[in-house]
């Protein structure tokens, strides 16, 4: 009887301790970061009745009889499931989204918390509220460059965030230029389809190339050539005084920023401007002039008279006109009313028309109307004017003559459009987009004055670049080399890419001298590698009337230019300065935390810097640890050692800011177990009254 009654003791003892540890679940069902608690039972020692034996003989084997004597708590454990987040926005809050701790410290030792509901005391150190202990981590230092790093490699302390922090000045040592190039900026190639007299497709292609002799000017070289055809330029030498003949002709041509024509210049053989810009062709049919280009006077007894039109020649039998050189063709007249005309036919066989008249103007253009015929062919076109029918020509040979057609009319103004002088509807108009591309960015001296520099690009041929820099007020900047040598040049070069768009040189420079670009590197003369200025120079700093006229206290600022992840794509224009590494000084303004445990401060001056870094802890058995209140836990001989480093490596897990966790307490489980452990203790009372009432039966039977 005794066995049952102390069994039932045992139940009752577990029981309420059962329910101990579910009301504690459910009086911290609120509390941030807690850690519910689970109770399991074990039995506890049996009295052996039989031991029982094994099978033997012709017996089978007994199994071993035993009385249990009750119950006992076999552990409490702690459930360490991660808890639901509770968003609260205070920049101070975090919660650890993993298996981590945060670490507190007394001064003496170290505790370790899931409750991320700091405050900042008046000296900034980050502390637990109820507490007081302080958060542990790293505070940043400054370095001699006066950054900010934190090193993780350092024992943890105390974490720090002071207002007023300052973030010092710092000069400005090299800038990031990134982003895009138009690779079809400028002007594009154009080609204009003309008609020759005999209607033949005359085919004129325009190449344009930046003048590089004027930099600064919207001025391009362009070159003209016929292609796929016999037919050349008339251009009209000075320097030779004659007419000259070539497949290409030059010029010049300069624009406004908006792509309008200011001037448009053709150039003779010998690069010189000529007075006419309208393009000729020599061209059968073409206007007939002198060896100079000039008009042809033919002498006769009362003065001068102009030979005018075109030679026609046409097959007699088929009715087609004839084609024939357009560059040498001769007249002869012999005073006694004999006209001799000489050509070459376009198979190179010469052609001759002679006819007699009555030597007079009146008669060549009536024989030149109705025609004059040598075998197969027939002359018409040509007439004389100026003088009277019945003046009487002299004698005269014009040999050299050409026939010249004007074919193009360049633009006088506005857009760049070519147009067939022969059919105004037909014309040509070259895609302009401007060749001229700038971006800005501030640097600063080792004082923090802050300056404008502008770096401006210019297309300059195919795949190449001109840039230079200079200040907001136009002030030039000096050249730096690769080694940091500091130049009086100013500092510009030229940048070119690849077939791919990726940059392929950004060392060339522009001969000034010649206007070509100079493709050696490393001879002592390359392109810029950045820029340089003085601010202690008068008329270097942004307000040089401001007396003194420049910040004369900080030294030379000395700025390299990284160009490699500039492209030239055929895409609107996006190059700009990604990077530069300077600031002037700043207050801290506010702070925010990472998920990696940064502290971010952002100053005055619009820049951000680590401030410090909040450290964590993990334990092979987090369950083992213990807990000492407020909280918090503390190593135990079972918890192992703590693994203290960084959030998000290591399965510390990563740091939510602005978040709270909560407690991971189940109530619908708790009161599932608070039923259980009632229903028990009500059972186990029931063993021991039960117990009782046989004692008293027992009694009862001496009665």
């Amino acid at each position: 009887m005794l066995r049952s009654m102390y069994s039932g003791i045992t139940g009752l003892r577990n029981f309420q301790d059962q329910l101990d540890v579910v009301a504690n679940n459910i009086a911290n069902v609120n509390t941030i970061g807690f850690k519910g608690s689970r109770v399991t039972f074990q039995t506890t020692l049996f009295q052996t009745l039989n031991a029982g034996n094994a099978p033997q003989n012709m017996l089978g084997g007994t199994n071993p009889m035993q009385i249990g004597l009750g119950s006992r708590i076999a552990s409490i454990d702690q459930i360490m499931t991660q808890g639901s987040p509770m968003s609260t926005g205070k920049a101070t809050d975090m919660m650890i989204q993993g298996e981590g701790f945060f670490i507190l410290s007394d001064g003496v030792g170290q505790y370790y918390t899931r409750a991320g509901n700091f405050t900042r005391d008046y000296n900034g150190f980050f502390v637990d509220p109820a507490s007081g202990m302080k958060l542990q981590g790293w505070t940043a230092r400054l370095t001699q460059d006066g950054q900010r790093v934190v090193d993780t490699n350092d024992p943890i302390g105390d974490i720090q965030i002071s207002a007023g922090q300052v973030l010092p000045a710092k000069q400005t040592s090299f800038v990031r230029l990134a982003h895009n190039l138009n690779a079809a900026a400028g002007l594009q190639d154009t080609t204009i389809v003309v008609k020759s007299a005999l209607g033949e497709n005359v085919p004129v292609r325009f190449s344009f190339k930046r003048d590089l002799t004027n930099l600064n000017q919207n001025a391009y070289i362009w070159e003209a050539k016929i292609l796929g055809s016999d037919f050349n330029f008339s251009v009209f030498d000075s320097t030779l005084g004659s007419l000259t003949s070539s497949n290409t002709m030059n010029g010049r041509v300069v624009l406004d920023d908006n792509g309008n024509v200011i001037s448009w210049v053709n150039y003779d053989a010998t690069d010189q401007a000529l007075s006419d810009t309208k393009i000729s062709i020599f061209d059968v049919n073409g206007n007939v002039v002198g060896a100079n280009g000039e008009t042809v006077t033919v002498t006769t007894n009362a003065g001068n008279v102009t030979l005018t039109g075109s030679i026609r020649v046409t097959n007699n039998i088929t009715g087609e006109q004839v084609a024939y050189d357009p560059e040498n063709i001769e007249i002869v007249f012999d005073g006694n009313g004999q006209v001799t005309f000489s050509l070459t036919g376009s198979d190179g066989t010469p052609l001759s028309f002679d006819e007699t008249f009555d030597n007079t103007v009146g008669g060549f253009n009536n024989l030149l109307s109705s025609g004059i015929t040598d075998g197969d062919y027939t002359l018409t076109g040509l007439r004389l004017i100026g003088g009277d029918s019945g003046d009487t020509i002299n004698t005269g040979t014009y040999n050299d003559l050409k026939s010249i057609r004007e074919v193009i009319q360049p633009p006088s103004g506005g857009s760049l459009r070519l147009t067939d002088l022969n059919n105004p509807t037909n014309f040509a108009q070259a895609e302009y987009i401007n060749p001229k591309v700038s971006t800005s960015t501030i640097v600063y001296d080792s004082l923090g004055n802050a300056y404008n520099i502008y770096l401006k690009f210019t297309k300059i041929d195919a795949n190449t670049w001109h840039w230079k820099a200079e200040l907001a007020d136009g002030t030039p900047v000096y050249k730096t080399t690769v080694e940091g040598q500091m130049l009086n040049d100013p500092a510009e070069g030229v940048i070119a890419f690849d077939a791919n768009g990726n940059i392929a040189a950004t060392q060339w420079r522009i001969d000034s001298t010649t206007g070509n670009i100079d493709q050696t590197v490393g001879d002592g003369n390359d392109g810029s590698a950045g820029f340089w200025f003085d601010p202690a120079q008068a008329g270097a700093a942004l307000n040089p009337a401001v007396n003194p006229a420049s910040a004369a206290a900080a030294g030379p600022v000395l700025v390299s230019i990284n160009f490699q992840e500039v492209s030239q794509f055929a895409a609107p224009n996006s190059i700009a300065v990604t990077e530069q590494n300077g600031n002037a000084q700043g207050t801290l303004e506010s702070f925010a935390i990472n998920t990696n445990g940064q502290i971010i401060g952002t100053f005055t001056n619009g820049l951000t810097s680590i401030l410090g870094q909040v450290a964590l802890a993990t334990f092979n058995n987090p369950e083992g640890l213990l807990a000492v209140g407020n909280s918090m836990y503390a190593m135990s001989s079972n918890s192992g050692l703590p693994q203290i480093g960084v959030s998000g490596v290591g399965g510390r897990g990563t740091i939510n800011p602005g978040a709270l966790e909560m407690s991971n307490v189940d109530l619908a489980e708790e009161f599932t177990n608070m039923i259980i452990a009632q229903r028990g203790f009500q059972a186990n009372s029931r063993s021991i009254t039960t117990a009782d009432q046989i004692l008293n039966e027992l009694v009862n039977i001496k009665r």
